[in-house]
């Protein structure tokens, strides 16, 4: 069979040239670009925001000591900032800064983006990469318009899935696997009946909630197998009554929405068949999680509906575009994290990003146990190091890694996965790319 050839076109080259739009690739391109550089954001989507937005992930997960102490700021607070200014964001009590509307998160991080002088390419998939020796040099990309490429003195993989690591040839691994999940939201809630339901009939302290001045009421509740929490009456009578299926209740969350009152976002459900783990880089396992999650989605839904106080008159108004996907690639690079360095609270002297969020891992398997969460020490944190960001050095050299899918074992890729993290990293390596031009330049 003869070789496909596919034309192309070439268009202008960038400093830096980031892939992925989400937390990290928006923190590496607006670092970058505020420190001189001139910015490409390819993302594959027609929105920015990644998991937090295409993936419904709200809210972003605390990251602090206690409300005083916050272990991520720069971009981080300033993003946050910038949602409740727009209306569309609160912090928690906790110390949580990050609660958020999706849809608001979009423009917000437009803005963000634009300002910086960023030039935005949405809607475009990278198919392939060019390499000369130990440098990318640039990559494919293909849209409605046909296929291009861009060239680069710098690339920020940020999408995710490691897409660029892969293409590149860099090493990594994706041999393990966290479940998956499929989030939606429902309208018409009626928050103030539910969030007094929740405050008479919290006993375990599982289900806070808070009454905002601005009138909106922040709260969360969950429910799993293993222990009593305030939802599990309603779970043991919708079982019992077969409106709910074992999977369907394996696990279950769900947030309240800032400035969008009536509104919840739920965490679930997480799609875990009995036969193997479902591979996030498999086509037909992600399509199949997607038929299979939708209908978990309508089952766990009119559970809401006939069971839930305040969700009589509730309804769904959205579904999640994305697959919520925790991990696939990981980079093996200059440094890898592990589980001891996250659990024993390890600083590095290149640290870029502290954390105090635990080992949190989503089991692959429905006839697996939720893992128990594993903690930093009290009152402490870790560090994720800026070679955990690098390709071994003998491999691409004007490669960085940020995000999800940084070079850390599976345990440590469970707690430094969290969108705090990410920002902090794709900050980070932003301003390292932006810094390596400069150096380049000088010389």
């Amino acid at each position: 069979m003869p070789k496909l050839e596919i034309p192309y076109k070439e268009l202008s080259s960038c400093d830096v040239l980031v892939a992925g739009g989400g937390s990290a690739g928006v923190a590496a391109a607006v670092s970058a670009s505020r420190s001189g550089a001139n910015v490409v954001l390819i993302e594959k989507s027609t929105f920015l925001g990644g998991m937090a937005t295409g993936a419904l992930v709200t809210p972003m997960m605390k990251n602090a000591l206690d409300t005083q102490h916050l272990l991520t700021k720069g971009l981080f607070l300033e993003a946050c900032k910038r949602l409740v200014k727009a209306g569309g964001g609160a912090a928690f009590k906790d110390g949580n800064p990050g609660w958020f509307n999706p849809e608001v998160y979009k423009w917000v991080l437009d803005e963000m983006c634009v300002e910086a002088g960023i030039k935005l390419m949405f809607d475009n998939l990278i198919i392939s990469a060019s390499i000369d020796k130990i440098s990318l040099t640039k990559i494919f990309i293909f849209n409605k318009g046909g296929c291009f490429s861009i060239s680069a003195k710098e690339f920020i993989d940020c999408t995710g899935d490691g897409d660029l690591i892969h293409l590149s040839g860099v090493s990594y691994k994706s041999n393990e696997r966290q479940a998956m999940s499929l989030r939606f939201m429902m309208s018409e809630v009626d928050l103030k009946v539910f969030a007094e339901w929740l405050q008479k009939n919290d006993k375990a302290g599982d289900s806070p909630v808070y009454f905002l001045d601005n009138g909106d009421i922040l709260l969360t509740s969950a429910y799993t197998f293993e222990k009593e929490w305030t939802l599990k009456p309603f779970f043991d009578e919708a079982l019992k009554n077969n409106d709910l299926k074992k999977e369907d209740a394996a696990y279950f969350q769900m947030f309240s929405v800032p400035g969008s009152p009536g509104l919840v976002a739920f965490n679930c459900p997480r799609i875990t068949p009995k036969d193997k783990p479902l591979d996030p880089l498999n086509n037909e396992d992600t399509s199949w999680l997607l038929v299979e999650g939708r209908q978990m989605i309508k089952r766990i839904s009119a559970f809401c509906k006939k069971y839930l106080p305040g969700f009589k008159n509730s309804y769904i108004c959205q579904i999640a575009p994305y697959i919520g996907i925790r991990e696939s690639r990981r980079l093996v690079g200059q440094y890898v994290l592990t589980r001891d360095d996250v659990l024993s609270g390890r600083k590095f002297e290149d640290g870029i990003a502290d954390s105090n969020w635990p080992i949190d891992i989503h089991p692959s398997s429905v006839v697996s146990h939720n893992t128990p969460l594993r903690h930093p020490p009290k009152g402490d944190f870790y560090q994720i190091p800026l070679r955990s960001l690098l390709p071994k050095e003998n491999e691409i050299k004007n490669l960085i890694v940020a995000g999800r899918c940084l070079s850390a074992d599976f345990e440590a890729q469970g707690s430094a996965r969290i969108q705090a993290n990410c920002w902090a990293m794709g900050e980070a390596a932003g301003l390292l790319a932006t810094k390596r031009i400069k150096q380049l330049s000088s010389i």
